[in-house]
């Protein structure tokens, strides 16, 4: 069972893939650069994603950037692959992963020429393992589950989240995830190691907190293991959760366990501290917080009625991408510079700032307790962060900061 870990460290070449991209030659990290070498890196990603497989110049460059057209698809796809095979290439001595780009008939694939260690490749092989291992051998089989479902820490190229071609892989492996958790929990179940199966939601639950069934066996496991309150606390915190962010009720299975909790649903709770872990939900974000425009509009109204009451500096600050004679962009480029937008300002904002997509071209944001000089500062600040970060070639963005407007009159809201 040792062996997989030392197979793992025996890499001098390790790629990451799940919850996050970057490749590793000796512990070092070659694959940040800058917004320049994007189109090499994702042209990495399509060809490793799809190893052992043969592609024309004009297929990958129609998968990758369906939106742009080449007079030339071999010459513009030749002078991306030289320099990502300079990137790979790095030092002589050491082994390049250079060699696994292969030319042949007119197609480029991805061959392993080189050895290489990938968390996705690992990740599989263990949950085969695992599923070969449960009839003789459960103890091995929970073993190998720990191990496969600590490789997946999140989605598979989670930075290419506009890219048609990779939802089918990136399904894929949260299935294969998800399988094997709730295995794993199977398992540990057969075993009545509830602490090994509280542990094991929990770490689930980080990774992806919108899946049910991992929130159910935490109950379950919970209730078994006699902690009634925190069962009740978790059950009051996800029901919150699920209906404020995705509009879904608890579901039957969910009441049913509330109901073995000692609580029926409708009744009181008469613990505070129970009431407010549910209030609570789960801290998903360190930053601004992030809502669809229907509820910036009603914390617009609640911030507009406080401002009458107390007279606080609410400001509203907005951006806007157009082309340079103010249409609205092709689709494809605009959900992702927008998205793009999106991930700056929720990471350049304080908590309790407030933040919408207004609609697929504009970014919403509300900043209390701010002068117009602060809000200023602030909008230029996200602006530099993502000018630093992101690139948006042939788009213009606009920026705009104004006061809330005043209520005349109407004290009362929808």
């Amino acid at each position: 069972m040792a062996g997989t870990e030392i197979k793992i460290a025996e890499h001098s070449i390790c790629i990451h893939t799940l919850g996050k991209f970057y490749v590793q030659y000796d512990g070092d990290i070659i694959s940040q650069g800058s917004s320049r070498s994007r189109r090499m890196w994702e042209l990495f990603k399509f060809l490793l994603s799809h190893r052992g497989k043969a592609f024309f110049p004009e297929v990958i460059l129609e998968k990758l950037w369906p939106d742009k057209e080449y007079s030339d698809p071999n010459l513009a796809l030749r002078a991306l692959i030289f320099r990502l095979r300079q990137a790979l290439n790095l030092e002589h001595e050491r082994p390049s992963l250079s060699s696994n780009i292969v030319f042949s008939q007119g197609c480029y694939s991805w061959e392993d020429n080189t050895a290489y260690w990938m968390d996705a490749e690992a990740f599989e092989r263990l949950v085969g393992e695992a599923e070969a291992a449960e009839k003789n051998d459960q103890k091995k089989a929970v073993y190998l589950y720990r191990q496969a479902v600590a490789l997946y820490k999140g989605e598979y190229l989670p930075e290419l989240s506009f890219s048609e071609w990779l939802e089918p892989l990136r399904t894929y492996y949260h299935e294969v995830y998800l399988t094997a958790v709730l295995k794993l929990l199977d398992l540990l179940k057969a075993e009545r190691d509830y602490d090994g199966i509280i542990r094991t939601c929990e770490q689930a639950i980080r990774v992806d907190y919108f899946e049910e069934k991992i929130h159910l066996k935490l109950i379950e496991a919970l209730l078994a293991d006699e902690q009634i309150t925190r069962a009740r606390a978790h059950y009051n915190q996800v029901t919150t959760a699920f209906y404020r962010e995705l509009g879904i009720k608890p579901s039957e299975q969910m009441k049913n366990l509330y109901r073995l909790a000692g609580a029926k649903p409708g009744e009181f709770e008469l613990d505070l501290s129970t009431i407010q872990e549910g209030l609570k939900g789960k801290e998903t974000v360190s930053g601004a917080y992030l809502c669809d425009p229907e509820l910036f509009r009603y914390f617009y109204k609640l911030e507009r009625l406080r401002v009458e009451r107390n007279g606080q500096s609410i400001l509203l600050g907005l951006f806007t991408f157009t082309t340079s004679d103010y249409s609205l962009p092709e689709k494809t480029t605009l959900r992702e510079v927008i998205h793009n937008l999106e991930n700056t300002t929720l990471n350049s904002l304080r908590k309790g700032d407030v933040v919408t997509r207004w609609n697929e071209a504009q970014i919403l944001i509300m900043l209390p307790g701010l002068n117009r000089e602060q809000a200023d500062q602030v909008i230029s600040r996200i602006e530099n962060n993502f000018k630093r970060e992101y690139s948006w070639k042939g788009l213009t963005l606009h920026k705009k900061v104004e006061s809330l407007l005043p209520l005349e009159g109407d004290t009362h809201f929808n």
